[in-house]
């Protein structure tokens, strides 16, 4: 029984990928061997039992160690700071949508509180890509929400790569008085390197990150995707909803009965891209791709083709 809890154990902390460093995943793997080993000795010697005994001291010091600045990174970060009139968003296929018939969630975010956004998100973007959306921010672009590099990991795009258009983006778009705000990726074991990175440059930059487990609530509702990945009505319902209640601090709402008055989708503009097709990995049901978000994605994924 102990030894089936053990191996349960270390599966959830492996899908749990927490996006630790190169070294503590060496330094866990190899101390939990020697762990295994010697707890499994038919007849231990004086030897066997100590260095069970100092591996398991240390597996439980690193779990201890890891948990402890997990927690801090799963908490939502205060947005604080001048309230903007307006917000501008930097994203792919989840902001700027796939279905002309199906709004996208900052365009409701704008109907349903009067707040203007501006929506520079294209369809199969990267993070290279939005560096092109970040030469359209103007100075008095006080609020930008980013959300992209999920096609970066489904498209396999290098980790050194990524960093650096990351640096590119978030360097050339932090300025005094602007509140960054970005969605954190969600992660797979392999990709670990991808959220370390994402959270070093965003400290870099003061960029506040958006824990990934929220994201997840929002996709792991009933009918929130089309497709198990881009979001349906109900999911952008969900998302606006989300957004307007997590940067209500940071962005000055609009009456209701003023904000019905205001041209729906005048602000919403997108930037004019030519026809691209792209790669995606999308997770056979809602559920699945929203375990992701948690680190506990199962199951077998599916190539679909995006324009």
């Amino acid at each position: 029984m102990s030894g089936a809890a053990t191996w349960l154990g270390l599966a959830m902390l492996v899908m749990a990928s927490p996006p630790v460093s190169g070294w503590m995943v060496t330094g866990f793997s190899v101390t939990f061997l020697l762990w295994i080993v010697a707890s499994h000795r038919v007849a231990p010697e004086t030897t066997w039992i100590r260095l069970r005994k100092a591996s398991g001291a240390i597996l439980l010091a690193m779990l201890l160690v890891l948990t402890g600045s997990e927690f801090g990174h799963r908490r939502m970060p205060k947005f604080q700071g001048v309230p903007a009139a307006h917000l501008v968003v930097i994203g792919d296929s989840i902001s700027a949508g796939i279905d002309s018939h199906t709004p996208t969630w900052p365009t409701l975010v704008q109907r349903e509180t009067g707040i203007p956004v501006k929506n520079l998100s294209q369809p199969g973007a990267t993070v290279a890509d939005a560096r092109g959306m970040a030469a359209r921010v103007i100075p008095q672009d006080a609020v930008v929400l980013i959300e992209i590099g999920g096609n970066d990991l489904l498209s396999g795009v290098p980790s050194d790569a990524f960093g650096r258009a990351l640096d590119c983006l978030l360097g050339g778009l932090a300025a005094p008085q602007r509140t960054l705000v970005m969605f954190e990726l969600p992660l797979l074991p392999h990709w670990i390197s991808y959220g370390r990175i994402q959270r070093q440059v965003a400290s870099r930059y003061g960029v506040l990150l958006i824990p990934k487990r929220y994201f997840a609530q929002v996709l792991s509702g009933a009918n929130a995707t089309s497709d198990g990945l881009h979001l349906s009505a109900t999911g952008a319902e969900r998302m606006a909803a989300f957004v307007t209640q997590t940067l209500s601090g940071v962005l000055k709402p609009v009456a209701r009965h003023e904000a019905s008055q205001l041209p729906r989708g005048k602000s919403d503009t997108q930037i004019p891209h030519p026809a691209r097709r792209s790669t995606v990995l999308v997770a056979p049901t809602t559920a699945a791709w929203a375990a992701s978000f948690r680190g506990s994605i199962s199951g077998l994924v599916h190539p679909i083709m995006v324009k």
